[in-house]
């Protein structure tokens, strides 16, 4: 943020301010009133919990654009649909959309023991017990236990491990830990969760959204809608090529559309889902899709 926006709003330089004490100070719990609801988060996570602590809300017109794409589309009524969050870190999607109204219930995976920690702590002091499930497993094309690595500093790029060489965030210097993990269609059967009780599947696996997919395939071929985050170079750390990606989304879905962090849209054909590869070439590169199948 610029010097002049500073002054233009100067709550916000005050919070900058406290911020920059907390985040200096012992590791601790943070507890914030946001647009996503009552959330506790950690003091030293950088991206997730400073934009908590400075904005008051995470993705906030992300979000809500991802809503008025899928009323648009007649894919969601009013608060009584079911939401699967994967990759749900401390719940700051899952709680909104139920909070909200958008979604009359939720089940967020999340494999991160601190961020599940966190997570069921925050469904519970916003009283969404009894509406939001937590299952605290990765998700993946197989069952069993995978490498996990933590980032320090970006609570919300914990990511499970295929690749350990250096990258561009300094991925091999980070801790690894083992997490379960399931396909999204066991786990869901398991749950006794019928494909067509699904609503919207969203999904922020840091890059291994393909893997996820072709463990699912029985939830997209009920032509759930999927937002989901777009990030090519997570995307390759994960072990696949765009050309793979591609390959396993374009038969479920006939067209796309970019959301944009202002709550900006352009829809696009599938087809031209190797248009994003190209763009979004470097590694801090990423976009929000809302992938969707329209009946022939």
């Amino acid at each position: 943020m610029k010097l002049l926006d500073y002054v233009r709003e100067p709550a916000l330089a005050v919070r900058k301010l406290q911020w920059m004490r907390v985040y200096r100070g012992a590791p601790r719990d943070v507890t914030m009133d946001t647009f996503n609801g009552r959330l506790t988060f950690r003091s030293r996570d950088r991206i997730i919990g400073k934009r908590l602590f400075l904005h008051r809300g995470f993705e906030e017109e992300l979000t809500n654009a991802t809503v008025a794409l899928l009323r648009g589309e007649g894919l969601l009524g009013r608060g009584d649909g079911l939401l699967i969050d994967a990759g749900a870190n401390i719940g700051m999607t899952s709680i909104a959309l139920v909070r909200h109204g958008h979604f009359a219930r939720a089940i967020a995976f999340e494999p991160a023991p601190d961020n599940v920690r966190l997570l069921e702590h925050n469904v519970v002091q916003n009283g969404f017990e009894d509406r939001i499930r937590v299952m605290p497993v990765a998700l993946s094309a197989e069952d069993g236990r995978v490498p996990f690595e933590l980032s320090a500093t970006n609570y919300g790029d914990h990511r499970i491990r295929l690749a350990a060489e250096q990258g561009a965030f300094e991925e091999s210097s980070r801790t690894v830990i083992h997490v379960p993990v399931r396909t999204l269609d066991g786990a869901l059967a398991e749950a006794g969760i019928r494909p067509d009780q699904v609503t919207l599947l969203w999904v922020d696996v840091q890059g291994h959204e393909g893997h996820l997919f072709r463990g699912a395939r029985t939830l997209l071929a009920a032509g759930v809608p999927v937002a989901t985050e777009f990030w090519p170079y997570g995307i390759r750390r994960s072990g696949m090529t765009p050309e793979e990606y591609i390959a396993i989304v374009t038969p479920w879905f006939t067209h796309y559309s970019v959301i944009r962090e202002n709550g900006t849209t352009t829809r696009q054909t599938i087809d031209r889902l190797g248009d994003e590869f190209a763009r979004l070439h470097k590694p801090a590169s990423m976009e929000q899709l809302l992938l969707v199948r329209k009946p022939s």
